[in-house]
This record gives structure tokens, C-alpha cells and sequence, in this order.
């Protein structure tokens, strides 16, 4: 014979309990957490991969205006003639400046603020580093998150191809005899809590050694 349903004998449904929800709250805030700290951790990483990439091109793009005018420093179109110019001139300070003189090649040139110098004629570039952190050069911006330049010249007293000594400080005669020249360039990164203590913000320095061509000889 088929039993009879009997409702009387039915198990009764249990809600969630106390214990249960606090486990269950518990659990839910240790996820978000989770989640939370993997935004923050991506977010900064992504934050901090911009500023190293804003870095390395400000740093290069610097490197590459400051080494092709060095490079020339000293050049004379007639090579009878004595140079009219200062090839290298600059202050040692914080930041350091530094000016490059030489004469335009054939067909002449534009200077670094793109005007024209006819041939023969002195280029001058004469480079600084604003309290904005810019590379300028006469006047111009030409790079930016450039925080400090330091320069250093190498002298070849007696023009054997050996460098005697650097110095941060030339006089007007080692000047004249300064075969290489060392820059070395701070740059600041452009965001704010890029990096972990200090001021939050990432910074680099780049270093390169430039031969002054015309004058190591």
C-alpha cells in the first residue's frame, strides 16, 4: 500500500544562518580586496611603463641635439682661415649651460629654432634647462622632462689624442683644447606617484661622451 504524503513529517527549510552570512560577507570583502589591489597594481604598473617610455625619448631625443652640435663645434668652412667663433663655451652650475659655435656648411643650414644660417655664416647653439624642466636651445624648446644637464670636458693639453683630464670648469684656454665633452642628463618622469617614495616621480640619468671633432687633433 502507497505510503500517504504527510506534511506534518516534512523536514522544515533552514534560512542562512548568522555564522553562514558573516562567512559569506567575510569571503566577498577579501575578493574585492583581491581585485582592488590588482587595479591599483595595474594601474600603477601601466602608469609607471608611460613615464619610462616618456623618459627614454625625451633622453634620447636631447642626447641626439646636444651630440650632432658638439660634434661640430669648431668648424670652419675655410680651413686657412681662424675660426671667428667660440667653439665651446659654458657655466658650471645646477643646471650647467652650454653654447656651440661653428660656421654653416656649403648651402647652409637651419640653426636649432629652424632659422636659416647661409653658408659661412656662425651657428650658434646655446643650450640651458628651464626651472620647467625643458631643454631649450636659444630660446627653444627642443626637449622636455629634462630636469638637470651636467657637463664635463675633456682636455688634450698637448693635442695627442689623449684626454689629460676632465673638468666640470674650464678656463677660456682648455676650452680651446677640449677634444671630448661629457653630458649627463637628469630626467624627470611626467606623472606624479610613478614611483615609490621621495616626491613619487621617476627620474634617469643619461650619460654620453661626444668627440669634438675639429678640435681633437
Amino acid at each position: 500500500m502507497k505510503p500517504r504524503f504527510n506534511p506534518s513529517r516534512t523536514d522544515p527549510q533552514r534560512g542562512m544562518g548568522l555564522v553562514e552570512l558573516m562567512i559569506g560577507m567575510t569571503i566577498g570583502l577579501i575578493v574585492l580586496m583581491a581585485l582592488g589591489y590588482f587595479f591599483i597594481g595595474s594601474t600603477q604598473a601601466n602608469r609607471t611603463h608611460n613615464d619610462v617610455s616618456r623618459m627614454q625619448e625625451s633622453g634620447r631625443h636631447a642626447m641626439e641635439i646636444l651630440g650632432s652640435a658638439i660634434r661640430q663645434a669648431g668648424y670652419r668652412t675655410d680651413a686657412d682661415v681662424a675660426f671667428a667663433g667660440t667653439a665651446l663655451a659654458g657655466t658650471d652650475g645646477a643646471p650647467d649651460t652650454l653654447t656651440v659655435q661653428y660656421d654653416a656648411q656649403e648651402g647652409g643650414e637651419p640653426d636649432c629654432g629652424g632659422a636659416n644660417v647661409a653658408a659661412g655664416a656662425l651657428v650658434t647653439y646655446a643650450f640651458a634647462v628651464t626651472a620647467d624642466r625643458e631643454l631649450t636651445c636659444n630660446g627653444d624648446v627642443v626637449a622636455d622632462n629634462i630636469e638637470d644637464m651636467q657637463v664635463t670636458y675633456g682636455i688634450d693639453t698637448t693635442k695627442d689624442g689623449v684626454i689629460d683630464l676632465y673638468t666640470a670648469a674650464p678656463t677660456a684656454a682648455q676650452f680651446g683644447q677640449t677634444a671630448a665633452v661629457n653630458v649627463a642628463l637628469t630626467v624627470r618622469g611626467p606623472t606624479a606617484n610613478a614611483a615609490t617614495g621621495g616626491d613619487g616621480f621617476l627620474r634617469q640619468t643619461y650619460t654620453s661622451t661626444f668627440t669634438v671633432r675639429n678640435q681633437a687633433r
